[in-house]
């Protein structure tokens, strides 16, 4: 058994640039390696609250490419699609385009790959490309940090946690998120396990709090997902996710990818 367990911890640690985060909304503590480039795509739908109508469901199809540009420090672009279904008693709508970008920097203060216990830090900036006054955008400038841990509980099963803060903006998302202007604090925890050398299924808990205590001034949410390795580069990520709050879905769906190339030796 303890062969057994070797064998598959090597093989994460081969496979870590595929082996990704996503679905997950806590993040992890790797980057991508220097002179590679990560794609991940990832499609999820969203049934909303009552509190949302007349919008009542968003399908949110998110692009992000990142790059590995200095040892331990990788930089990233997120392109997010978004598609409103609009109900009224007379009509239903729907309503498509692009949201808010946003570019992020990402460094692992950790330097050890195989480390216990990794340690990392992002900065993301997020610009008003959607539109506001079609429900798309946010129409502000959202500026973020994020601080992660990542630590092996055993040799399968991993435990990370995330704090963060928005210093400007809001994490409005479509008809997702805290919409009160200003400082909103962040937590998450997930835990991951590594079920079979190709298989990983966890379970994660977030939560954000802007300093206004108002309607739709807090979000908390969970997740139950998971990924499957389709080959050295590629995985398929699942997840299913609900909420306990006006800023949260009731419930959601998402179905994406990770593709890792191009790394050097």
């Amino acid at each position: 058994m303890r062969v057994a367990h070797t064998a598959l911890l090597a093989i994460l640690l081969l496979y870590s640039p595929a082996f990704a985060q996503q679905p997950f909304v806590v993040d992890d503590a790797e980057v991508t390696p220097r002179r590679a480039w990560q794609i991940e795509l990832n499609l999820e739908w969203d049934k909303l609250r009552p509190s949302s109508r007349p919008i009542v469901s968003q399908t949110l199809l998110d692009a992000e490419v990142a790059f590995g540009i200095a040892p331990r420090l990788e930089v990233s672009v997120v392109a997010p699609l978004i598609a409103l279904s609009v109900e009224s008693p007379t009509s239903h709508e729907r309503v498509t385009g692009i949201g808010d970008m946003a570019v992020a920097a990402k460094y692992r203060f950790t330097r050890d790959p195989r480390a216990t216990h990794a340690f990392a830090a992002s900065l993301s900036v997020e610009v008003p490309t959607g539109s506001r006054t079609r429900g798309l955008g946010s129409s502000l400038v959202d500026v973020g940090v994020t601080l992660g841990s990542q630590h092996l509980l055993t040799q399968a099963l991993t435990l990370r946690a995330n704090a963060g803060v928005v210093l400007a903006g809001n994490t409005q998302s479509g008809a997702l998120g805290i919409r009160q202007r200003g400082t909103i604090l962040s937590a998450g925890s997930s835990v991951v396990a590594a079920v079979h050398r190709r298989v990983q299924l966890g379970a994660e808990v977030f939560a954000a709090w802007s300093q206004h205590d108002t309607i739709g001034g807090s979000f908390v949410g969970w997740q139950f997902g998971g990924n499957v390795l389709l080959r050295r580069s590629v995985t398929l990520d699942w997840g299913a996710i609900g909420g306990r709050s006006d800023a949260s879905p009731a419930l959601g769906l998402q179905v994406g990818c990770s593709i890792a190339f191009g790394a050097m030796p």
